[in-house]
């Protein structure tokens, strides 16, 4: 598979590089540090080892690599305790890292944060959401033991439509699929774009990872002109069965994130994992150097992709426009 990637890498690489203190790649010294991580996942088989995580880079582990140039070098000075598993574990996870007083915890997801928020109230928790609204009031000073960055999923929700309805002029029924749960107030804003965009728009949820099969089925018995994926952390997961559904059923999909598209998904708007994960890596640095994290500010991402698949465009028989592939990021051929 071909696109327009290489560029895009080096691009990340330079601007993080130059993000980063020069000086801070030297280790730090004294006793090794340790955070948590909580991940949500698919359970693992009995036996079955936890996936492995590419080495600190600023592409493929832009997280650990943002650490590591401030100093906290995983395996050297600094150990991560990382959990896997569904929303329902992950209050036992919180509750056992914070036993085994880790300096930092780490939980990816809105969903998932709000989940971990109610149980970490003392150690620092640094959070990925896609609303940060959910857990801070304010974004310059978070207050209390929580701080974190924000892809602004839900802030672009509408963006999101409105790029699908440049995609496909002549779409009148979309469905929004994905977990209601997660972000509410992107659901919300979903619905009042569609209103403003003369879509009519049907929510499909689905409960639990198990219970995406039959949503995919709900959603090919409506028969939409297109589908709205609103992202959480079991999407993700899932984004390639996800793909396969859609083409499958001859269904255009619009995703928020980049590897959706990657994945086979038709199109994606949004903010590149990169930049959000560099930020958290700096976040938890600054923690573990003395910073409370009431005083470390909520990060926004900056950097936000359109990306086209244009093999899956072919095969859904949609002609992208020229305003889009001109504007595109990333071309998928």
């Amino acid at each position: 598979m071909k696109c327009r990637y290489l560029p895009f890498v080096a691009a990340i690489a330079a601007a993080l590089a130059l993000a980063l203190p020069h000086d801070a790649s030297a280790q730090k010294s004294g006793a090794t540090r340790r955070i948590g991580v909580l991940l949500v996942w698919r359970p693992l088989a009995p036996g079955e080892a936890a996936p492995k995580l590419p080495p600190p880079n600023p592409v493929t582990n832009p997280f650990t690599y943002a650490l590591a140039m401030r100093g906290y070098v995983e395996g050297k000075n600094l150990r991560i305790e990382r959990r896997f598993g569904e929303y329902g574990q992950l209050p036992a996870f919180a509750r056992e890292l914070e036993q085994q007083k880790v300096e930092v915890v780490c939980v990816w997801g809105t969903r998932g944060a709000r989940i971990v928020q109610k149980i970490v109230k003392s150690t620092p928790l640094v959070i990925y959401s896609c609303d940060p609204y959910e857990h801070v009031k304010s974004l310059s000073r978070p207050g209390g033991n929580i701080t974190g960055t924000t892809c602004m999923t839900t802030e672009l929700s509408p963006k999101r439509l409105q790029l699908l309805k440049e995609l496909l002029p002549q779409a009148k029924r979309v469905v929004l699929f994905g977990d209601p749960t997660d972000a509410p107030e992107g659901w919300r804003l979903t619905r009042e774009a569609a209103k403003r965009l003369g879509i009519a728009i049907q929510a499909v949820s689905y409960e639990s990872r198990d219970g995406i099969p039959d949503a995919l089925a709900r959603v090919a018995q409506a028969r939409p002109d297109a589908v709205f994926v609103y992202p959480d952390a079991v999407l993700y997961n899932e984004r390639r069965q996800l793909a396969r559904f859609w083409l499958e059923h001859s269904i255009p999909s619009m995703n928020a994130f980049p590897e959706f598209a990657d994945a086979g998904g038709l199109m994606s708007y949004g903010a590149v994992y990169t930049e959000v994960f560099a930020f958290l890596g700096n976040q938890v640095a600054a923690i573990l150097d003395g910073t409370r994290p009431s005083d470390v500010p909520v990060e926004r991402a900056t950097k936000f992709h359109l990306v086209i698949n244009l093999k899956t465009a072919k095969s859904l028989g949609v002609e992208v426009p020229r305003s889009l592939l001109l504007r595109a990021d990333r071309l998928i051929k």
